[in-house]
């Protein structure tokens, strides 16, 4: 039972599909929480697990409106739906505009995603800005997960968000939240992704994984309603299933259950 946050500085570097790889791997039962300020992503990427259509009003929206006078994780779970590939979903607002109307719902959120009973969570929280609403999730988080790809102006916001980040972090404390990258970058660009975890080491802030995930379209065609061939062996898939094994074992010590972990083969077929 532990929230893992998902995303990004600045730009499009992959956060939805890279956190919807990671959920589809996980080794633990696991609930990916669409939290991105700037609309829903999940209902017209996916189906639902039994082929038919997730429902968009069936997530954030209808929990909002459930958790007036409170927000419970027995709450949150009865506002899930499941995936193709069996993955648990907590869809996320439509619009930006509907975002802005849940103000009172993030503070509220963190910490009853951290308590989903025999669940990690994993929440894709988009892109983080220094207003950002969601970024009340990342005091509720036992890791965060900064994804950027291998370009320079991507390394460089990444940089500067941590900067501002670590203040209200505190990843060097025992109480605080830990910090890792995915670096979204090709898969022969290993000599790239060295540098951008050399750049990074100058900040002096504490991170707990630098991590490579390939930038792979036949991959990423999986986790957006494009199946072609085997998901497993995609370069994306193998690439995110060692940083989904490496994040779950950083966390494990908070997961107090154990139930059977969703099935990758299922989104292929």
């Amino acid at each position: 039972m532990t929230l893992i946050t998902v995303a990004a500085a600045k730009g499009s570097p992959g956060v939805t599909t890279t956190a919807l790889a990671l959920a589809a791997l996980w080794p633990r039962p696991v609930l990916l929480a669409e939290c991105d300020v700037a609309g829903a992503d999940i209902p017209l990427r996916m189906s639902a697990a039994d082929g038919g259509v997730v429902d968009p009003d069936r997530g954030l929206l209808s929990l909002a409106a459930a958790g007036r006078k409170g927000l419970t994780p027995e709450l949150v779970q009865a506002h899930t739906q499941q995936i193709l590939g069996g993955v648990e979903v907590l869809v996320g607002t439509r619009a930006p505009e509907q975002a802005v109307g849940l103000s009172h719902l993030w503070a509220l959120l963190g910490p009853a995603l951290d308590q989903v009973a025999g669940h990690d969570v994993l929440a894709d929280c988009g892109r983080l800005g220094p207003a950002t609403p969601q970024s009340a999730l990342l005091k509720a988080s036992k890791l965060v997960i900064m994804v950027c790809t291998d370009e320079v102006s991507s390394v460089v916001h990444l940089r500067e968000r941590l900067v501002a980040l670590a203040p209200m972090l505190d990843p060097s404390s025992p109480v605080g939240t830990a910090i890792a990258v995915a670096v979204v970058a090709d898969p022969k660009r290993r000599g790239a992704v060295a540098q951008v975890r050399e750049t990074l080491q100058r900040t002096e802030i504490p991170l707990q994984a630098i991590w490579h995930v390939a930038r792979d379209p036949r991959g990423a065609g999986f986790f957006s309603g494009n199946v072609v061939g085997r998901a497993d062996k995609t370069p994306l898939v193998l690439s995110a299933r060692v940083v989904a094994d490496e994040a779950a074992r950083s966390v494990e010590p908070f997961f107090r259950a154990g139930h059977q972990s969703p099935d990758i083969s299922e989104v292929a077929s």
